[in-house]
């Protein structure tokens, strides 16, 4: 990405291999076939990636150059062998006077932003976050990197476990107390230590009333925590709503969550329809941002067909800086091409399932790469 930004914003690359190993861990100055594509692009305190896609990866910064003998000085975490990729968007134009065009965690900045911009007008990721509602608490705090609110499910089931373990693809659940099951019926399991023990199953055995057994295809293993819980959707209101059918339903406990709403004055929370007698698990599925900074290494949220839209929001974030390259005309361009990204794949989701507007449907996302 910051490679294709280069390139539109005509800047010198660094796109070479090593022609001398770094034999140690540690600084070393070793050499490249080039200094940078088409001019030298290296310079003190430029951030390179070394071995990329490789065990070895990593990210170093130069600390000197050697325009003459085709060198660089770095410190190493870590060995590399002739040949291996050294590559980096460095945006050199000015850069040893200290008065850059662009500096290169400037430009991650903009690649974020124009990310967290496109995921913010397309909710189109999606997590599933599970926690415990608050004790006598109407409004409940939304994971911290939640756009929208979608779906939640809640269980009135809420049997601590001892531990749970698994042989043979069949777990042996313990619980603290009774925990009621009979064979044949369904259950989650919630919040174990090991999240390979979450899922949803059937009992096949009931050995006791505190232990009870179910298939699970996975590698033996053992972990501890957790609850038995039977997730129920609940159902999407407003606070109107709810006063409309019980104006006192602020004040009134409840030990079954049976609808959510979405408070959007302050810091964005969902509400459940009363003061909840006990700390109930509840399961909710939002659309997710990504964090506001990015390294060089790091891999995108967006899925790789939709990642062109952040370079486009990026190089308009890039053409509008004052005195540095302005250009109204790439930008104009550039912010045109993400107002197209974002309008297609919102009329893409629509058809696939997922409406907009009100956030209902289903979708889901695999992560790309940056």
């Amino acid at each position: 990405m910051m490679l294709e930004l280069s390139f539109h914003l005509v800047e010198p690359v660094l796109y070479t291999t090593l022609t001398s190993p770094v034999s140690a861990v540690g600084v070393a100055s070793p050499t490249v076939a080039s200094l940078g594509i088409p001019t030298n692009a290296l310079y003190t305190g430029a951030q390179i990636v070394i071995d990329g896609g490789t065990p070895n990866q990593e990210i170093v910064t130069v600390s000197a150059v050697n325009p003459s003998g085709l060198a660089f000085t770095a410190a190493f975490n870590f060995t590399h062998n002739i040949g291996a990729s050294v590559v980096g968007a460095t945006f050199p134009t000015q850069a040893t006077s200290g008065d850059y065009f662009f500096s290169q965690s400037e430009i991650l900045n903009y690649i974020a932003r124009g990310q967290n911009e496109f995921i913010a007008q397309v909710p189109c990721v999606f997590d599933i976050n599970t926690q415990f509602v608050q004790f006598g608490q109407i409004y409940q705090q939304m994971v911290c990197d939640s756009v929208e609110f979608h779906h939640a499910s809640s269980s009135v089931m809420n049997v601590a476990l001892t531990s749970l373990t698994r042989a043979n693809n069949v777990v042996t659940a313990v619980s603290q107390s009774p925990h009621g099951m009979v064979p044949g019926q369904k259950f989650s399991i919630f919040n174990p230590v090991d999240p390979s023990f979450v899922g949803a199953f059937v009992v096949a055995t009931v050995a006791n009333s505190t232990t009870l057994t179910y298939a699970q295809v996975q590698p033996n293993g053992s972990t501890t925590g957790g609850a038995i819980v039977l997730w129920k959707r609940l159902y999407l209101t407003t606070q109107e709503e709810l006063s409309i059918q019980n104006p006192f339903w602020r004040n009134q406990n409840i030990t079954e969550i049976r609808s959510v709403y979405e408070d959007r004055t302050g810091l964005y929370k969902f509400g459940v329809d009363g003061r909840p007698a006990t700390n109930l698990p509840i399961e909710i599925l939002v659309s997710v941002r990504d964090t506001d900074s990015l390294s060089m290494t790091d891999g995108f949220l967006l899925p790789d067909p939709l990642v062109p839209a952040a370079k486009y929001k990026a190089l308009e974030y890039a053409a509008l800086k004052d005195g540095e390259q302005r250009n109204p005309l790439i930008a104009k361009f550039a912010g045109a091409q993400f107002d197209r990204w974002v309008m297609a794949t919102r009329r893409w989701m629509g058809d696939g399932g997922m409406n907009m507007d009100t956030g209902t449907g289903s979708g889901a996302s695999q992560a790309g790469t940056r």
